[in-house]
């Protein structure tokens, strides 16, 4: 069985301060749909905006369509480096500058070289007003609460829950993986309750997913069997990875729901009897190709491999497997050559290509 181990998980883990730490899906979620009823959007041309640094604050003066008026909006951390890139200077060395100095920067760049005439920007208001982004006009706006409503909505009967650890009832913010700062969301859970049998392992369903509605990272859901999470939320054994990235783009929104919520519904529909049946069928499919000389690496190059990697994942499938010959030999050996790549999204990249061959088995 594949030594594959995950690491984005425990990442997120690692780094996540306690006000980005939810407990449940319905806190995480009645958090970042409380942020989009407060979210308002103006696209104004850059040229016409007015950059304001009075009480040496420095804030962008905007229209809000919503409320009839113009706002100061203030910049979140992220905000204030889109709006420098608008501007065209860059961003660390306008904050080592006075305000008033940074502001003088900011307003010449976006009268005179602004990096688009237009733009999409997405502010909010709760008492205070901030600049949460600043995109073009062509930005596919896929909000974070859509994403947690779609895997609130898989998880009517509650199966997919945070992985178990230690220190769960002690410290249970430090356990939890589910998490959302102001630029984005991601969410791991897992089912520990219906275990998967596969070559005399006992195995476990999982995923994760991730969003930024303001443009600092794309839509991304991945899932997988794994054989164990530990404690800092490593996945270990992780196999059959697939994952779906979604870029915001202008049918990203229409796409999200299509395509991506739907994988979300079919992955957390799908029994442990249909996924070990699949991997039965893909043992028992043997491929033309393995007849042939060269013929497997060339099957696996015409569906989007590189020559090294078919090359290699032929070489592993021999060595893990002991032959060659069917989809289920190819998906290992290519897995098994992804553990030797010492980038992790490279490896990953490899690992979810080499999973979705399983929707080879009967095509």
């Amino acid at each position: 069985m594949s030594d594959t181990v995950l690491t984005a998980a425990s990442k997120q883990w690692a780094t996540r301060p306690d006000d980005q730490r939810f407990l449940s899906l319905a806190d995480l979620k009645a958090h970042v749909e409380r942020r989009k009823a407060e979210s308002w959007t103006a696209a104004p041309r850059m040229s016409n905006l007015r950059v304001d640094c009075d009480d040496d604050t420095l804030g962008l003066k905007l229209y809000d369509p919503t409320a009839g008026e113009t706002r100061k909006v203030e910049p979140t951390n992220w905000g204030f480096n889109q709006l420098a890139q608008y501007a065209g200077a860059p961003a660390a060395y306008l904050r080592k500058l006075p305000t008033e100095l940074a502001a003088i920067n900011l307003q010449w760049g976006i009268e005179h070289n602004p990096l688009r005439d237009d733009a999409l920007i997405l502010a909010q208001s709760n008492g205070e007003h901030t600049l949460r982004a600043i995109t073009s006009t062509s930005y596919g706006r896929i909000w974070d609460s859509q994403v947690v409503q779609a895997v609130e909505k898989v998880n009517a009967d509650g199966r997919w829950t945070i992985p178990a650890a230690t220190y769960s009832q002690t410290n249970p913010k430090r356990a939890t993986t589910l998490y959302a700062s102001d630029r984005d969301v991601f969410i791991f859970l897992v089912d520990a309750t219906h275990p998967v049998e596969v070559d005399g392992e006992q195995l476990y369903r999982g995923f994760y997913a991730w969003n930024s509605e303001v443009g600092s990272a794309i839509f991304g859901l991945c899932s997988f069997l794994y054989r164990t999470v530990c404690d800092n939320r490593m996945i270990w054994g992780a196999t059959q990875i697939k994952e779906l990235r979604i870029r915001h783009t202008g049918g990203a929104p229409e796409r999200f729901g299509y395509e991506g919520a739907r994988l979300l519904q079919r992955y957390s529909e799908e029994g442990t009897t249909e996924i070990v049946a699949g991997i039965k069928a893909a043992k028992a499919m043997e491929l033309p190709a393995a007849k042939e000389k060269n013929g497997l690496t060339n099957w696996l190059q015409d569906r989007g491999f590189t020559k090294s990697q078919s090359t290699a994942a032929v070489a592993c499938a021999i060595a893990e497997e002991g032959q060659a010959r069917s989809l289920w030999d190819v998906i290992q050996g290519l897995t098994a050559h992804a553990r030797s790549i010492p980038f992790a999204n490279e490896r990953v990249d490899l690992e979810s290509k080499a999973g979705k061959l399983m929707g080879l088995v009967g095509a």
